[in-house]
């Protein structure tokens, strides 16, 4: 008998497939969907891990492909728990006379290299997702996803293509496999018994790969099919039953539209009885506090059905857990997650929540960390009539299914109060398009109305755009009642026990999170510096709440020779350049460092460690700028080399000017290589908004290797203080044999050593006298209130004296303070005996702040009519 959804397809697949063992494809196969990046030194790129994870306490044989990772010295796991072998080096037998061929595979720098490592996972390392890296001499790679598991795994084994070649596997088995070809189809027969329900989830996107596959479960010997899915989070596949009888069962693995196929296009299916969470609820708990929490999926430990949360024809099971937050000032400020997190969830702090049964552990579940009092969804608020009375401050936890598709909330608040409202779905895996609408209760006036959050920290490199509404600043208006109307773009056509949501409203918190990223914008790699030179680090900063105070970053961990000076982001800024530099003498290494930030927030030194993340798949060279796919990873890595081609020296460290002037910077070129002979040109790194470089060019040219750089300050430039940089460009001759006769010119950068500049504001208050003319009697003190309008976030004192002509006499008045976070202070003038007789329109009040170390002086004209 033929399945009509297999039908179709069946000659073809006989006809482009194959029989192989799962391997060999990706050892032969040359055509791998990655865009070439811009010819450069060698630096290691693994493209694809063949299989990508194992059993805890156990051991694999992997390949590794990639581009530059010849003559690999080992390989770099975020655990240390996992550890490596060498086993087969790609060692084309040739004649030693007759270099081997070229081969070139689309998206590597170099040709295409294939190692095969035996890779040993200790029984005590974490499940979830960990980074594998390639060291070499030319540095250390971008890293991919091995993922460490609890069931016994084995590898596809081609031809599986049709119903009578379904491969055998036992239930509890992970299988890693391959979609080798638009038009594959995978079949996996397992035996299993009446009443078990199984579980089979199939991880694509989830672990790197660019499949998106469609799953299935049959029952063999009727050809029924017992569920099937695709797109159950992002690209992964989840699909489950409560099998009929005892007997054989098979799974269907197979690309979407049958579109595409290839190495890149693989899985990890795993089917079996273990425990799976699709949603908890509340999502969130509060730090250091122990909660209750709902949990909603399958076999769980405990679990009893509970018909009202259906989930693509299945009835989930509800189990009641208790779960203690961490209350860890550290703690509380990372995302302790062993899964995958995209950019959009790059800002969220929490940790992961697992259960496990005989046969095995769930997934991983996000609990989230909350910022107010959590209460719950009273499910009784569908209906403006009825809204759901809030206390503030507080965070709910909410869920929108098809009997609860909007949910309506109230609360009062008084004038000149400011809260922040933010609606959290999307960025925390909720299949959902969140929206909320904020009414004037006792009007029925609309207020705002959010939807998509448009805004992301990088058009490509760190895109975190999110179908989550951004965060609404209230400034209440007058006293009252008020209402928000949480709903979904998709209700009811997608609604269900996974349409979680946090809803907090709040007084404004102001904090920060920092990500960190090896600087290319375009394509997967890493940290490489090299002797006597720099390299920068891309930060990327999360501000919350309306924080935009400056931040001082730095690095712990590093080796000997290799330094990090505290640098600012200033204030505002997204998007940094942290510069790191080495010594001349600086040993080669490879290892871990951390970037921590420190900000002052309310009078309080608030500090953050940076989160690390890496681009998943590069960028089209002739495409700059498209959104790319991003995730976090375990860890800053760098790698330190030898040798450097040149160095570009910025000659000032620090450097000043006012809103709307100029800053000259000294620069030097210094060539370390005897045969480097052309042209070095400068251009500058995230410069504060408002600063242009070189009139607006994009790079200058270093005429005889030095020079001025010229920085024109905008007049609206935000005053502060900002550590830039900058970065040399230019063709170096470089071959990796260094007896080649030909060197080839390759496109060399080189960052500059950091430079800190301010740029001084022409003024930081507007200052009003009242009154601006007064009458006084000789003899009787006169009091003028000096008022300042603070500007640019300005929260420092003022010094306010009295400024007369040299010659004038008669009036005095001694200095007052207008103190920090104060607007006003009252100048008392008195008028002696000998004080002339009449208008006096010559006199200015004097108010000077500091700006840093810099006076910044504001003036306001006073005049006084003096009668006997």
């Amino acid at each position: 008998m033929r399945w009509p959804c297999r039908v179709a397809f069946a000659v073809l697949r006989r006809v482009v497939l194959a029989p192989a063992l799962f391997g060999i494809l990706l050892l032969t196969a040359i055509v791998v969907a990655q865009p070439p990046p811009v010819a450069g030194l060698p630096l290691p790129r693994i493209s694809l891990v063949a299989p990508n994870g194992a059993k805890a306490g156990g051991t694999v044989e992997i390949a590794i492909t990639g581009g530059d990772i010849e003559d690999p010295t080992g390989l770099f796991f975020s655990h240390p728990g996992i550890t490596a072998e060498l086993i087969e080096t790609p060692d084309p037998k040739v004649d030693p006379k007759q270099p081997p061929p070229a081969v070139k595979k689309k998206g590597m720098a170099g040709p295409v290299m294939i190692y095969k490592y035996k890779v040993t996972v200790a029984a005590d390392v974490p499940l979830g997702q960990h980074d594998l890296r390639v060291m070499n001499q030319y540095g250390v790679s971008n890293p991919r996803a091995f993922v460490v598991g609890d069931l016994n795994e084995v590898n596809e084994k081609e031809p599986n293509n049709d119903v009578e070649q379904a491969q055998k596997v036992e239930l509890n088995t992970t299988i890693n496999g391959i979609i080798n070809a638009p038009t594959d189809v995978d079949y996996y027969s397992f035996k299993g018994t009446k009443g078990q329900r199984v579980v089979c989830s199939c991880l694509a996107s989830g672990i790197e790969s660019r499949a998106h596959p469609v799953l299935e479960l049959f029952e063999a010997t009727t050809g029924k099919k017992l569920a099937g899915n695709r797109d159950y989070h992002h690209n992964d596949a989840l699909v489950d039953a409560t099998l009929p009888a005892d007997g054989d069962y098979l799974v269907r693995l197979a690309q979407f539209t049958h579109t595409a196929g290839g190495p890149e296009y693989f899985y990890r299916l795993s089917i079996s009885t273990a425990p799976w969470i699709d949603a908890v609820l509340p999502p969130m708990v509060e730090a250091g506090k122990s909660a209750q929490l709902t949990v909603y999926g399958r076999n769980l430990p405990g679990g009893q059905p509970d018909p009202t949360m259906v989930l693509d024809g299945a009835v989930l099971e509800k189990a009641v857990v208790t779960v203690n937050a961490p209350n860890d000032p550290m703690a509380l400020q990372r995302l302790a997650f062993t899964g995958h997190v995209g950019a959009p969830a790059s800002n969220l702090d929490g940790f992961e929540y697992r259960l496990k049964n005989a046969a095995g552990s769930s997934n991983p579940y996000l609990i989230q960390i909350a910022r107010a009092p959590v209460v719950a969804d009273n499910n009784a608020n569908s209906k403006r009539e009825t809204p759901q009375a809030l206390t503030l401050p507080c965070e709910v936890a909410g869920r929108l299914d098809r009997a609860h598709p909007v949910a309506w909330y109230s609360f009062a608040a008084k004038k000149g109060e400011a809260y922040s409202i933010e609606l959290i779905g999307d960025r925390m895996g909720s299949p959902i398009d969140l929206a909320f609408n904020l009414y004037n209760a006792d009007t029925k006036g609309l207020i705002t109305e959010q939807d998509d959050d448009l805004e992301t920290l990088s058009p490509s490199q760190l895109y975190t755009r999110t179908t989550d509404p951004a965060r609404y600043a209230f400034k209440v208006p007058a006293d009252g009642n008020f209402q928000l109307l949480v709903k979904s773009n998709e209700s009811p056509t997608r609604a269900g026990p996974r349409q979680l949501y946090r809803l907090r409203v709040a007084p404004e918190a102001p904090d920060f999170r920092l990500v960190a990223m090896a600087p290319s914008p375009m394509f997967p790699e890493a940290m490489v510096l090299r002797p006597a030179s720099h390299q920068e680090v891309t930060v990327f900063v999360w501000r919350r709440d309306g924080f935009t105070g400056p931040i001082e970053v730095s690095m712990d961990g590093l080796p000997a020779g290799v330094t990090c000076k505290p640098q600012i982001i200033g204030p505002g800024v997204k998007q940094a350049s942290l510069v790191i530099g080495a010594t001349p003498e600086a040993a080669t290494w490879t290892g871990e460092a951390k970037i921590k930030g420190t900000a002052k927030i309310n009078g309080q030194d608030v500090v953050r460690e940076a989160r690390s993340a890496t681009i998943t798949f590069p960028g089209n060279p002739g495409q700059v700028g498209l959104p790319l796919f991003s995730r976090l990873d375990r860890s800053l890595v760098l790698a330190m080399r030898d040798k450097s081609a040149y160095s570009v020296t910025i000659g000032s460290e620090t450097a000043a000017a006012p809103q709307g002037d100029k800053i000259t910077l000294p620069v030097k070129v210094d060539r370390h290589l005897a045969d480097f002979k052309t042209p070095v040109s400068v251009v500058a790194l995230n410069l504060p908004v408002g600063v242009l470089f070189n009139n607006n060019n994009a790079a200058m040219p270093v005429a005889n290797d030095v020079g001025s750089l010229v920085l024109t300050v905008g007049p609206q430039t935000i005053p502060g203080t900002y550590t830039i940089a900058f970065r040399g460009a230019a063709q170096v001759p470089f071959a990796k044999d260094p007896m080649a006769k030909t060197k080839p010119n390759v496109n060399l950068a080189a960052a500059s050593n950091p430079v800190t500049i301010t740029i001084l504001p022409k003024s930081v208050a507007n200052v009003t006298l009242t009154p601006p003319n007064a009458n006084a009697k000789v003899g009787t003190p006169v009091d003028v209130a000096v008022k300042v309008a603070r500007l640019f976030d300005y929260a420092g004192e003022f010094k306010v004296e009295l400024v007369q002509p040299a010659n004038a006499k008669g009036i005095a008045a001694p200095e007052v303070v207008i103190p920090a976070g104060k607007d006003e202070a009252k100048l008392t003038l008195t008028i002696d005996a000998d004080a002339a007789v009449g208008n006096r329109a010559d006199l200015i009040v004097r108010a000077t702040a500091m700006f840093g170390t810099t006076p910044v002086v504001h003036e306001a004209k006073l005049a006084i009519n003096i009668t006997k």
